[in-house]
């Protein structure tokens, strides 16, 4: 009896490797979609509680179904993002990641999803100080961004001479330091500071002028094309039959989307 159930078994189980051999997409479908994430930037991504909400963990279940994969979030400091990519230990980048040609150089970016720009946030006093983006390029202020993300870039190569520049460890500290007076102008992607403004209008206010164009996308090995071209496709499919629209209308108001779209 046990010869018998050993060959059975024995049986199944090539047949199942057979399978995967002839199809390799069953294969594919059969691994976690493992998705980089960085948790501070809401209303993309984020902690709540315990929870990891936001556009991004949204899109990222969606596209799981899409790819017929499970979604594993892996949580990564930001500037591990690319280097763990690279390693083999994501398979994407999902966590409004901005194109630009430098990362471009390491990594193959999809479609992009969202369009966005670097803004600027000020104390609320100086609404009127700050009422353009000429002013505030030329104003000698206390300027900080976050490091290593595109407004620490656009920081140090355009602000006039005499600008106090200020690098904070963390988006997530603006609020602080601007109270703080330690700077006086904070400069980031606009769906943050839209969100910070939000939470905190009676002390922190914004110039909705924004300093560049910036698209949103997600961050994929290069040389994985069949990989590549599935998200792509999936993101293209989602513009054209409204998937993706009626997902950022849950997280980004329609001033927003009407400006950046």
């Amino acid at each position: 009896m046990r010869t018998v159930f050993g060959k059975m078994a024995f049986m199944v189980a090539a047949s199942l490797l057979i399978g995967l051999m002839i199809n390799p997409a069953t294969a594919q479908e059969a691994l976690p979609l493992r998705v980089g994430v960085t948790t501070n930037y809401p209303p993309l991504i984020y902690r709540q509680g315990e929870a990891i909400v936001g556009l991004e963990v949204d899109l990222a279940r969606r596209l799981g179904q899409e790819l017929k994969r499970p979604v594993n979030l892996v949580m990564l400091n930001w500037e591990d993002q690319i280097p763990a990519l690279l390693e083999n230990r994501t398979d994407i980048i999902m966590s409004g990641m901005s194109v630009t040609p430098a990362r471009e150089v390491r990594i193959r970016f999809a479609e992009p999803y969202l369009k966005s720009g670097l803004v600027a946030a000020f104390r609320a006093g100086d609404t009127q100080k700050y009422t353009s983006r000429e002013i505030i390029l030329k104003s000698f202020a206390a300027v900080g961004a976050a490091k290593g993300t595109t407004g620490d870039v656009f920081l140090q190569r355009n602000f006039v001479p005499g600008t106090r520049k200020v690098v904070l460890p963390r988006a997530s500290d603006a609020v602080d330091e601007l109270k703080r007076r330690s700077i006086d102008i904070f400069l980031h992607d606009a769906p943050f500071i839209l969100w910070m403004v939000s939470a905190n209008e009676a002390d922190i206010s914004a110039l909705w002028e924004p300093f560049n164009q910036e698209n949103l996308a997600w961050g994929v090995r290069k040389g994985e094309d069949p990989f590549f071209e599935q998200v792509d496709r999936i993101v293209k499919k989602w513009k054209s039959d409204g998937t993706l629209d009626t997902l950022l209308a849950k997280w980004l108001p329609a001033a927003y989307l009407k400006y950046f779209k």
